[in-house]
């Protein structure tokens, strides 16, 4: 039952999130350097992990609002590449479990000031509660 509620589909939160991403882009907001220049004055250690910046930045990023996306439509292979995610950082250093939610978190508040005015209670309430649920399963493979 509890697997069922954290893959089960949301398609108020899904409409909610894309509603979000088409205010940012007509903003005209790179959200990449934004969250980047917020996660290494968070974690400034985290920066030597990132190889090759420019393309592994982004592909975090991206990664991230994919998942986050999926989850909202109910794909069934978000739990099974949240595990892959995890297993595959452990080779870059022994992340944290706070450390994700912080990036999580963070990911949030980057889109939120990317939206500026145009960020609304069911955006952030959209976006926090698949957040909420992606880190359920991190913690579950962590």
């Amino acid at each position: 039952m509890l697997h069922e509620s954290i893959t089960a589909a949301r398609p108020d939160a899904h409409a909610a999130m894309l509603d979000s991403l088409e205010v940012i882009a007509l903003a005209d907001v790179d959200i990449v350097p934004l969250y980047f220049t917020r996660f290494f004055a968070t974690y400034p250690d985290e920066e030597g992990n990132f190889y090759n910046k420019t393309s592994s930045q982004g592909l975090m990023v991206n990664e991230m609002l994919s998942m986050l996306l999926a989850q909202a439509e109910g794909a069934e292979w978000v739990p099974m590449m949240t595990r892959t995610q995890v297993i595959t950082h452990r080779d870059h250093s022994d992340i944290a479990l706070e450390r994700y939610r912080g990036a999580l978190d963070l990911l949030v508040a980057v889109l939120a000031a990317a939206a500026g005015d145009g960020w609304t209670p069911a955006h952030h309430a959209a976006w926090q509660g698949e957040v909420d649920r992606l880190f359920t399963l991190i913690a579950r493979a962590h």
